[in-house]
């Protein structure tokens, strides 16, 4: 290829992505899609910790050293949503580099510009606007292994596949394993044939197996007892399989607790009573919860991610004008319809999944389009169904703009008023120990590239999976010198919450306040509390306050 083919295929690959990655963070904006990224974020530099945490089970295997590192010497930079955009930006020149190099046989170098900013503006600039390391992972690794499956025989290539996915099974492995699987189809298309893509696809398989191999020899008992603690949680939390039977009085408070995220109190919330207080009843989930969840995932499917429906449609129709019966493709497309109802219905679809699987499935119907036949000839089609599909696609994509520039200002606004949320707490802390429950939506759609805390002083966070994290047990034993969390509390209780420095700050939800009242009063006095009127916003229809304790001895 000429030196000047050789510019020209970079500007596409290379400078065209970041141009368009900087005019997106910069014009957009860039939103924490869930609580989840910045409850990370705050375990590795240490603002909900006793100090950084370096190792959480699940996630970011060896990332999370060198990011505790990182905050240890610099803690005002934002480096968790820096290595995710990192990681993120990687996945957009990979995934560029896949597609310019499959148009490129076919169109002009202006054609395949023009289609690559299309693809952006329709398929992937939501991943930067609704930002998720959720995405980063499953993106990284689909496109990794695209990237090196494209160019069988390239050892340099393979290289860059095998780094890529390690890194995204350093994230999350489970997210690799899905990238890998969404990325099957398309990588076989891409390499020719399953013999060409037999080093990639087996390399790949061997990097994963070796990874958790490894990654299940130094686990430690604890960090085994917490995933297997997350995962019946996420049966009942995320998936909605499983429904509360409370037996006991501490069992209805177990399962209250587990209802408000609040995971941290191992005396009421641990696997005995959640196996003893929940029931799976298959029946039940199969005729009443599927059905609703698929009807609420179809809807927002079509509301959300009509465009890439229609170029979609398009495809299949494009694969039904070729010769012969294209089995392979429309097997494919079953396979991706199946996985899509699979999760939605027994598991969980949100849009950080659903866009990655729908961009695969969208390359992969690409790969089979553009790979050469034996035969040049085509079915006829009516003259009217290609000017259809070209109108119809500029409508979707002018509404899908306008949709685009409305969840811009939805998420700007709620950023606002989060970040507002957070300096009344800093303002009102002074130092003070922070303790908080019910806050989690204050976390949601901030910048993964800005630097969030509290101020000085320690933070004890009651809700989210993190409260079952063990650095929260150390952080307890550091507060009130028990790592009981019920008694810990109960000696927070005990600090003044009013004057001009409070030694401890309540910002509760109502929910959360009324079930810590009953907590107390299970195997002990019962304490009152009572908010302030002031109420601080996290979302439409949710708000947290300042609370303080009423005690029998000083009503």
């Amino acid at each position: 290829m000429p030196l000047s083919a050789r510019f020209t295929v970079f500007i596409r690959v290379a400078l065209l992505p970041l141009a368009l990655v900087a005019a997106t963070v910069a014009g957009l904006g860039s939103y924490f899609e869930a609580s989840d990224d910045l409850l990370l974020a705050w375990l590795f530099s240490g603002v909900i910790a006793l100090r950084p945490v370096p190792s959480v089970p699940l996630y970011f295997h060896g990332f999370g050293h060198a990011l505790a590192a990182a905050y240890t010497a610099v803690p005002t930079v934002p480096w968790f949503g820096l290595l995710l955009g990192g990681g993120l930006l990687l996945a957009t020149v990979l995934t560029f580099a896949v597609l310019d190099k499959m148009l490129r046989p076919r169109w002009r170098a202006g054609g395949v510009a023009l289609a690559l900013v299309v693809f952006f503006g329709l398929a992937w600039v939501e991943h930067w606007l609704w930002f998720s390391y959720v995405r980063v992972a499953l993106l990284l690794a689909g496109a990794a292994v695209l990237f090196a499956a494209q160019r069988p025989g390239s050892r340099k290539a393979l290289a860059v596949g095998f780094v890529g996915l390690l890194a995204a099974w350093c994230m999350r492995p489970s997210l690799a394993v899905m990238g890998l699987a969404v990325a099957l189809p398309a990588a076989v298309w891409l390499a020719g044939s399953w013999r060409q893509a037999r080093a990639t696809l087996a390399g790949s398989v061997a990097v994963l197996v070796l990874a958790t191999l490894l990654a299940a020899a130094v686990q430690t008992p604890n960090e085994a007892h917490t995933q297997a603690r997350d995962r019946y949680f996420a049966r009942i939390l995320d998936f909605d399989q499983l429904r509360p039977q409370p037996r006991t009085p501490a069992d209805s408070l177990g399962t209250a607790a587990l209802s408000l995220w609040l995971m941290g109190d191992v005396t009421v919330v641990n696997e005995e009573m959640c196996q003893r207080a929940y029931q799976f009843d298959v029946r039940d989930f199969l005729a009443r919860e599927v059905p609703a969840k698929l009807y609420l995932r179809a809807g927002l499917l079509l509301r959300d991610y009509f465009p890439l429906l229609l170029a979609l449609a398009a495809t299949a129709v494009a694969a039904g004008r070729r010769p012969g019966f294209a089995g392979a493709f429309w097997l494919v497309q079953a396979a991706f319809a199946g996985m899509l109802v699979f999760l939605a219905g027994w598991l969980k679809l949100p849009p950080r999944l659903e866009l990655p699987i729908l961009d695969f499935w969208l390359l992969a119907n690409g790969a089979f389009l553009l790979k050469p036949t034996e035969s040049s000839a085509r079915r006829a089609m009516p003259a009217f169904v290609w000017p259809a599909f070209a109108l119809a696609g500029a409508v979707a994509g002018l509404l899908y703009g306008a949709k685009t520039w409305h969840r811009h200002q939805v998420l700007s606004q709620e950023r606002r008023q989060h970040e507002s949320g957070l300096r009344y707490i800093q303002a009102r802390s002074g130092g003070a120990v922070r303790i908080l429950a019910g806050t989690n939506d204050l976390l949601k759609s901030l910048s993964p590239f800005r630097g969030y805390s509290l101020g000085p002083g320690p933070v004890l966070l009651l809700t989210g999976w993190s409260s079952h994290d063990a650095s929260q047990a150390r952080l307890r034993q550091a507060l009130t010198g028990t790592t009981d969390q019920t008694e810990c509390l109960r000696r927070l209780a005990r600090r003044p919450t009013f004057g001009v420095s409070p030694q401890a700050l309540w910002v509760l939800s109502p929910e959360t306040a009324h079930w810590l009242s009953r907590r107390f009063g299970l195997d002990g006095p019962r304490l009152l509390l009572y908010p302030e009127a002031a109420a601080i916003p996290c979302g439409p229809d949710s708000w947290v306050r300042v609370y303080h304790f009423q005690r029998p001895n000083n009503p």
